[in-house]
């Protein structure tokens, strides 16, 4: 299959457009950051690190950002746009021109990720965190990988869904469950063993981590689940798209 850049970067430039014209949808990384902000004012500063526990505020605040903007955002940045376009049959439209789908989901996929890359690095300084304090190498990875899974999950739910209302009610289920990941693993702690093979799980890990003595170390655990789970939700966006096509 062949693809165009020019008829990509149309397509990104598009995409730009509508998201930052869409309140609901581009109000999800806004809020990400406010609620970090205000958490972080709110709670107490604390900083565990004794007899096996480890808790810090800053890290639990950042976690909970990061999964908020990524989780909540990004999921709904992918399908709300889709579904919406296939509610307007502006989709349609595109398809049967000479856009193919491999251009559409290049030129569809940059636009949310750059803003989701963005906020992930603005979520450090507002949860109080430092630079210094991570190892940035490893969070723009997990990050970003984290990221792309959740647009490919939302890209998911968009093409099962006739339109953003259906968008929403698929993706609400799947989002709550991503996003009480830190609370669960902080709470429950034998049923947060099991939310480690999620990679809202290896972001909670990740977050809490930094501010331990040894900081974050990479391991197996973490990097089979991390890119299972993109391997999967790949795996599972081609099936969907072969099934029902984008605009299905």
């Amino acid at each position: 299959m062949k693809i165009s850049l020019r008829k990509i970067k149309a397509i990104i430039a598009m995409k730009f457009q509508t998201l930052v014209s869409n309140t609901s949808v581009i109000l999800a990384p806004i809020l990400a950051l406010g609620f970090v902000f205000i958490m972080k004012r709110i709670m107490p500063d604390v900083d565990v690190n004794e007899a096996g526990m480890n808790f810090s505020t800053s890290g639990f605040v950042l976690s909970f950002g990061l999964i908020f903007n990524i989780a909540i955002a990004g999921i709904s940045m992918s399908s709300s746009p889709l579904a919406e376009e296939k509610e307007k049959n502006t989709l349609r439209v595109l398809m049967t021109s000479s856009v193919n789908g491999l251009e559409y989901l290049i030129g569809t996929l940059i636009p949310p990720l750059i803003i989701l890359i963005i906020v992930n690095i603005l979520m450090i300084p507002v949860s109080g965190a430092s630079f210094a304090d991570l190892q940035l190498g490893s969070y723009f990875v997990i990050s970003t990988v984290s990221s792309v899974i959740s647009l490919l999950i939302g890209y998911v739910v968009g093409i099962f869904s006739k339109n953003q209302t259906q968008a929403s009610l698929i993706g609400m289920p799947i989002t709550l469950i991503l996003t009480s990941v830190p609370v669960l693993k902080f709470l429950q702690e034998d049923f947060g063993q099991f939310l480690n093979y999620t990679y809202t799980g290896v972001l909670t890990n990740y977050s809490n981590s930094i501010f331990s003595g040894d900081g974050y170390q990479w391991n197996v655990t973490d990097s089979v689940v991390l890119f299972g789970w993109l391997l999967v939700s790949t795996i599972v966006f081609v099936y969907a798209y072969k099934k029902n096509g984008i605009d299905g």
